[in-house]
């Protein structure tokens, strides 16, 4: 069942407050029923674990990759990690323990670094952006202009890129100063 109305169609659009998780997970734990219903027994796990790693990925596209109708602040930061402790909890707890808590942490660490960014002022974030490009571009001198660092979509909390993106939708003064001087991008709101 495709969730992306609900998911990615709905979650923060037009601020945090407003959008949260709690239609997603409704739709979510429904179509995660049906699919239990209809599989043996043996790909039950299987499939549960590729549907959290799916939605995982979501809510961290959501939060990065999310488009113009998404701008976070930092006081965003309680409820997206409210947020996200219960989209863990949905597949802990769905169909009797079919994915271990170790196996949903073990997949959640990414996604957890992503949100531990978004509480952090933009001030920090635009200098562990500087230290993360430094050290993945090798650049020689703080004179050298940073180049726009690669897009892996392997999201993490050291990646230059993840935190650029951050930064991108940090709705603040400091986070848009940095944007339009370093990489002349427009100001965010």
């Amino acid at each position: 069942m495709d969730s992306h109305h609900s998911f990615y169609g709905g979650l923060y659009v037009g601020g945090v407050a407003d959008a949260r998780i709690r239609p997603a997970l409704r739709a979510l734990k429904q179509n995660l029923s049906l699919l239990v219903s209809i599989l043996v027994d043996r790909a039950q796990p299987v499939a549960v674990r590729e549907v959290m790693k799916a939605s995982f990925q979501g809510f961290l596209i959501v939060l990065l990759a999310g488009g113009n109708d998404r701008s976070f602040t930092m006081e965003d930061h309680a409820m997206i990690e409210e947020d996200f402790r219960s989209l863990k909890r949905a597949f802990c707890t769905r169909g009797e323990g079919l994915v271990s808590e170790d196996v949903v942490e073990a997949e959640a660490r990414a996604a957890e670094g992503v949100v531990a960014l978004m509480a952090q002022p933009a001030e920090q974030l635009v200098e562990e952006f500087g230290i993360a490009a430094y050290e993945c571009t090798e650049a020689i001198s703080d004179r050298q202009r940073l180049p726009m660092p690669p897009t892996t979509r392997r999201w993490s909390r050291r990646d230059p890129n993840t935190i650029l993106r951050v930064v991108c939708h940090r709705d603040d003064d400091v986070a848009n100063h940095f944007l339009k001087r370093t990489f002349q991008l427009p100001k965010r709101r």
